[in-house]
């Protein structure tokens, strides 16, 4: 084979591998799912020989989800969902990796399930062929929401209330509400009666706040606090698990972090002074204070971090690895030193808000994990303290995405203060700006080949090409920091900022671009900080939903776009013009123009739909109604929406988006995204659907017809009429597939169509399944984009003006204008 054959065969390769890895029916992902859970860690784990690890985060349904992932590619083993309720914590050491749970059973058939809060069990997530515990459904709060078990407990008696794990994975010690503290050996087991009991320590009435047992289970600490409630400390006492006798209570700091030492000697508090914070360590025998490492405030800070974050100790015990907001010191317990810092995880603005995340160590001590509130795992080498993987993309959630002029590229906008530019085609990555400030989203200029955003200190322009700093024109130059939004045209630019936070004032300002020469400027008081031109750019408004407007020239205010006390809804959109709102009426949901109020006519939507958070494809043709992640509130959706017109439908539910029909269920599903699902916007062309998860990146979707996945039966199917009857069936789904499978033949489908539909005559019969049937041909008409298809249409859409046939063909050749 020569040389150029093999470097033509490995590139064909990599372009398979790469499309290997996409979901089913999207185009490209734009970021890197690997390492990242899709929502906030709660608890965190990592193999001895640090080669796997585990997480939990919450699924918002009152449960959690534990997962095991590949250590070395980032991407989950397997996962197993648990009620988040009954959940006690979990540990992985060189005997496996076991989660308490508290024991409970699924009811009978009509039967609530049955809850024992005085008994647990242990389950070896570790092990594939374990038996995971039962789920139990969760209460429904609303429509959306979700509390705790819904389940029978015993009324009386004991219960236990607070597990503690060995770091060795050897020993649990459990605390009940009688003031007992109960130490078990820990292997797994379906019932604590099953398990050998070690020893145990009687508290008393009074019992304990909180409980830490040491890594070989054989010391037991107790914390209570004192009688003043305003006192900062409290007592810890050390107890002898097999003897059951206590040492001394000594007084320690009241802390949130109760870091207890791999021995149970000794502990390590978090201290804050007027200058400085840090951590000191005292001794559990003696009470003696030793003072570690310390931090001066820095500019930019004139308080302490909050006390709140994960924390892991060396084997060894010599080493303290702990959190402190958005960073991780590595201290050395000896010397009291500051061993190194761990800081691969977003530097969000809202650090302050003690956020800390998750820290653990492998048993080996080789590894160190870190995981965030934003879902992303990190892996560290415990000796260098370098980092054991990449954190490629975004480290926060996407929040704002817009798309260039040309329909190219995209930029996506994080809280980890990156703007990152994309490829819409092929999902690569063509640049990354750091730097970028709070909630200020960033925008393309006019011609596409710069972008705005602001920093900490001043508004920029950066040009896309070079990544170089563009200097702004005119008044625009040093312009502190703000958001900024151009007309349509190109010719100016809206910026705005807020002046007086006490009464939620913004200041507006309108420029000339290229030449920022200030047009008008007015203040304005508004909780939504979205504002923008009107379609033709001589309207300016302070908020989509609000109807008050200025002279985008003058900046003179103007009467109000609409008088009545309406309620509207703002349309995602990819790109900033034009805005939409959708006007609810009794009768029906209408697109309006934001700054207008004015129609938009080429969509016809079904009553409430604006209560559904709605993403409309431009060209008309296909709508995204955003739901909670309870399936019960889609499926009712549906059935209220099965009245007049026929529309399609996506809805969010959970880590899915579902393709529905009104009435008739769902078409489709699009699984890509880890963590919960938010449909961002559709393409210009209506041809893609964007939508971005908790897993940091964005899928792009192909929503035509011809893209659909067929199963091997039906892409070998060649009779026609039974692709014709599946089409008309009540099945949305089988009935999608065989538009899909048509819509690859479009000479076959227009001849098909043909024979099976003529132009309504006045006075025809229509009934509900006419109507689906039509509804679905035309569809598939309207996506061939042929000649032929078109000739078609517009012989429907001079039948009879009133029959429902006329008026969708009508439609459909309205949209093909666009």
């Amino acid at each position: 084979m020569s040389r150029v054959a093999s470097a033509f065969v490995l590139v064909l390769f990599g372009q398979v591998a790469a499309a290997a890895d996409l979901p089913p029916g999207a185009l490209a992902r734009l970021g890197d799912d690997r390492f990242r859970a899709g929502g906030a860690i709660e608890h965190l784990a990592i193999s001895p020989d640090g080669k796997q690890f585990a997480t939990t985060q919450s699924s918002g349904r009152a449960t959690l989800i534990l997962t095991v992932w590949d250590a070395v590619t980032g991407q989950p083993i397997r996962g197993q969902e648990i009620n988040e309720e009954l959940f006690k914590g979990f540990v992985w050491g060189h005997r496996g990796g076991f989660a308490i749970v508290i024991r409970a059973e699924p009811g009978a058939q009509h039967r609530p399930a049955k809850v024992f809060p005085d008994d647990f069990r242990v389950w070896e997530f570790t092990d594939p062929k374990a038996q995971a515990p039962s789920v139990l459904p969760a209460q429904r709060v609303g429509l959306t929401g979700f509390v705790g078990v819904e389940a029978e407990r015993p009324k009386d008696g004991p219960e236990y209330t607070d597990f503690q794990i060995c770091a060795d994975a050897t020993h649990i010690a459990a605390k009940r509400s009688d003031g007992a503290v109960h130490v078990f050996e820990l292997k797994p087991t379906d019932t604590a009666a099953k398990l050998a009991r070690i020893g145990g320590i009687n508290l008393g009435a009074e019992g304990a706040d909180n409980v830490r047992i040491s890594a070989g289970g054989k010391t037991v600490v107790t914390f209570r606090e004192l009688v003043n409630p305003n006192a900062r400390e409290q007592t810890a006492t050390a107890w002898d698990v097999a003897t059951g006798k206590p040492m001394k209570p000594v007084r320690v700091p009241r802390t949130d972090r109760l870091v207890v030492t791999p021995d149970a000697r000794s502990l390590v508090a978090f201290v804050a002074e007027p200058e400085a914070w840090g951590f000191d360590h005292y001794d559990l025998a003696t009470g003696q204070r030793r003072q570690l490492t310390r931090w001066k405030y820095g500019p930019t800070r004139d308080s302490p971090p909050v006390d709140w974050g994960g924390f892991a100790f060396a084997p060894s015990g010599r080493e303290l690895v702990i959190t402190s907001e958005r960073k991780t010191h590595v201290i050395d317990l000896m010397s009291g030193a500051e061993r190194g810092r761990l800081e691969g995880h977003a530097n969000r603005a809202d650090a302050f808000d003690g956020s800390g995340f998750a820290v653990a160590m492998s048993a080996d001590g080789t590894r160190i994990a870190t995981a965030d509130r934003d879902g992303l795992v990190r892996l560290w080498d415990a000796k260098t303290l370098r980092a054991a993987n990449e954190a490629a993309g975004h480290r926060a959630p996407v929040e704002h995405v817009e798309l260039s002029p040309d329909g190219r590229r995209l930029l996506t906008w994080a809280p980890d203060r990156t703007v990152r530019l994309w490829d819409v085609t092929t999902g690569k990555e063509l640049r990354a700006l750091i730097g970028t400030r709070g909630h200020d989203k960033p925008t393309f200029t006019p011609d596409g080949t710069a972008i705005l955003y602001s920093t900490d200190e001043r508004l920029i322009a950066r040009d896309l090409q070079t990544g170089l700093e563009i200097p702004l024109p005119g008044g625009m130059k040093e312009l502190a920091p703000r958001t900024a939004v151009f007309a349509p045209d190109g010719k100016a630019v809206l910026t705005w900022f807020v002046s007086n936070p006490d009464v939620n004032e913004k200041s507006c300002e309108v420029w000339t671009w290229p030449t920022g020469k200030k047009l008008a400027s007015w203040n304005s008081g508004s909780a939504e900080f979205a504002p923008g031109f009107s379609s033709d750019g001589s309207l300016m408004f302070d908020r989509p939903t609000s109807p008050n407007r200025w002279d985008a020239k003058t900046g003179k205010e103007l009467p109000p776009a609409w008088e009545d006390d309406r309620t509207v809804t703002v349309i995602a959109s990819l790109r900033p013009h034009p805005r939409w709102l959708i006007h609810d009426t009794e009768d029906a949901s209408h697109v309006i123009e934001a700054g207008t109020g004015k129609p938009v006519s080429r969509f016809q939507l079904p009553a409430n739909f604006g209560q559904t958070e709605p993403v409309l494809s431009p060209t008309g043709s296909q709508f995204a109604a955003l739901l909670s992640q309870a399936e019960q509130v889609s499926e009712d959706l549906l059935r209220s929406l099965a009245v007049g017109e026929f529309v399609l439908l996506s809805l969010r539910t959970g880590d899915a988006v579902r393709l529905c029909e009104t009435g008739r269920g769902v078409r489709r599903e699009l699984r890509g995204h880890r963590g919960e699902v938010r449909v961002l916007g559709f393409t210009p062309d209506g041809s893609k659907l964007l939508t971005a998860g908790g897993d940091h990146t964005v899928l792009v979707w192909d929503m035509r017809l011809q893209s659909v996945a067929l199963p091997d039966d039906l892409k070998n199917e060649t009779d026609a009429a039974k692709l014709w009857g599946m089409l008309a069936t009540d099945n949305a789904k089988n009935a999608y597939l065989a538009m899909a499978r048509l819509a690859r033949e479009p000479d076959a489908a227009v001849k098909l169509a043909k024979m099976k539909l003529k132009p309504a005559a006045k006075g025809g019969h229509e009934t509900d399944a006419t109507k689906l049937a039509d509804a679905r041909a035309i569809e598939l008409l309207e996506s061939l984009e042929s000649e032929g298809a078109r000739a078609f249409l517009k012989e429907l859409a001079a039948g009879d003006a009133s029959a429902f046939r006329t008026r969708e063909a009508k439609r459909a050749l309205e949209r093909n204008k666009r």
